[in-house]
């Protein structure tokens, strides 16, 4: 996942924005307060939707005490119909942070329906313009997941094998190393964060979600995981603690 390029675009906002509200002395956020919260989200993707919740605790360590990062939990769903994964590993697809993957040497999966669940640690970021509002992203780090076995259909189009019929599992181990390094499922935010009462807020941005199996069998390459990425909307709750 493109973890870089979203630390850039949150620090590209800190420095190019101006603030959206001159508030009042008493108004200001605190210089020393920590943000905390548990947020229930929903990614929305063409095929399919992610339910998930997550709790978060944040730190301000610069720019005026308005950059803030910190860590937390997230459980994610994901439930998929008629969906393609493609060759997972980056030592096959040969993509990865600075380079576009090679076409050629990526197979298909298909997968009637899909339905993984995810428990991971995760890094979040967020800088406050306002007492109100805020940017965030967050990233799943480490973790591991779970899901019932899927029949699916293996289709090569770099080595020219016959399609063929497949027992696959949810990877089970997950972690983030950036793009085609990544292992398992991974989901991430980036978001406009509103704070419509002292405890409730509001939050509408991107997921980016990576969901992986592992087959039975190896295929073409050697290779037996293949991987589905998605990006949708997401949209979100958080009740402040």
């Amino acid at each position: 996942m493109k973890i870089f390029s979203f630390v850039f675009f949150i620090s590209f906002l800190t420095y190019s924005l101006p603030l959206l509200a001159q508030e009042n002395t008493e108004e200001k956020i605190s210089s020393n307060g920590v943000y905390s919260d548990v947020n229930f989200a929903l990614g929305i993707y063409p095929e399919g939707v992610s339910p998930a919740i997550a709790y978060s605790r944040l730190y301000p360590i610069a720019f005026k005490k308005r950059f803030y990062i910190g860590y937390g939990v997230r459980f994610t769903s994901y439930f998929g119909r008629d969906i393609e994964l493609v060759t997972a590993p980056a030592s096959v697809s040969e993509g990865n942070f600075f380079k576009p993957q090679n076409e050629e040497k990526l197979d298909t999966l298909l997968m009637p329906t899909a339905q993984t669940n995810s428990l991971n640690a995760t890094i979040f970021l967020m800088y406050k313009f306002s007492k109100k509002f805020s940017v965030g992203f967050n990233i799943d780090a480490i973790g591991f997941s779970f899901g019932k076995d899927r029949e699916s259909t293996f289709y090569s189009f770099s080595e020219g094998i016959p399609a063929t019929t497949s027992n696959a599992s949810v990877t089970n181990f997950n972690l983030l190393l950036t793009g085609d390094y990544d292992i398992g499922s991974l989901n991430s935010e980036l978001y406009a964060h509103y704070d419509v009462s002292k405890k409730i807020a509001l939050r509408g941005g991107a997921a980016f979600l990576f969901t992986e199996y592992t087959t039975d069998q190896k295929f073409a390459f050697d290779n037996d995981r293949f991987r589905k990425k998605s990006l949708g909307l997401m949209l979100s709750v958080a009740y402040k603690l």
